[in-house]
């Protein structure tokens, strides 16, 4: 364990609250699909961008816990999760730890996006029967700075595929692996 894994973040009690609903909810049918992070690695990850002005989205945001960090930090932050559930747990941990994060019930998969199985971009278990959820908050994929996920196993070029054909040119997409933590993938020249 190093000094920065010990750090106060301030978010201890948002992560606590966050597993506190997770150990109480976690055998209803909207936490099937659940699968909490490493808050204290994201944390570290959006530190190194931190800047006001840059705008944040969450990929199946879930219970809203990145998000709700990324505002806190000064990001203009928005997570987008298909669980209407979940969304309504992300809103309440919003209003309870006092966030302006906005939060999305849809897919994240914009509707101009078309998988190409033929290049290996398949969804495994992303669910993709649902209407992209942009037009709620009044955005598209290129308006973001700085896409988080944590793409199910075998997911990560589908990820990384969306980013790039209808993201920001500049964007970051920051992925969560359990295995291999987190990683960081810049599509270009990144803004000043």
């Amino acid at each position: 364990m190093t000094a920065q894994d010990t750090e106060p973040t301030g978010f201890e009690s948002l992560w606590a609250e966050a597993a506190a609903i997770w150990e109480e909810r976690q055998n209803e049918p909207a936490f099937e699909g659940y699968v909490s992070a490493d808050y204290l690695a994201v944390y570290h990850s959006l530190k190194k961008y931190q800047r006001r002005g840059l705008t944040f989205l969450e990929w199946g945001s879930g219970l809203g816990v990145a998000t709700i960090m990324a505002d806190q930090m000064g990001f203009d932050a928005y997570g987008i999760e298909i669980e209407p559930k979940l969304v309504e747990h992300a809103c309440c941990l919003a209003d309870q730890f006092d966030s302006e994060a906005k939060f999305a019930c849809g897919s994240f998969i914009p509707s101009d996006y078309e998988e190409s199985s033929r290049d290996g971009e398949e969804f495994h278990r992303t669910v993709c029967d649902a209407a992209a959820a942009y037009d709620d908050f009044d955005r598209e994929l290129r308006d973001f700075d700085i896409v988080y996920a944590y793409p199910w196993p075998d997911e990560h070029l589908v990820f990384r595929s969306i980013i790039r054909r209808c993201g920001a040119p500049h964007a970051l997409l920051i992925c969560y692996d359990a295995r291999e933590g987190i990683k960081t993938i810049k599509f270009g020249k990144q803004r000043a």
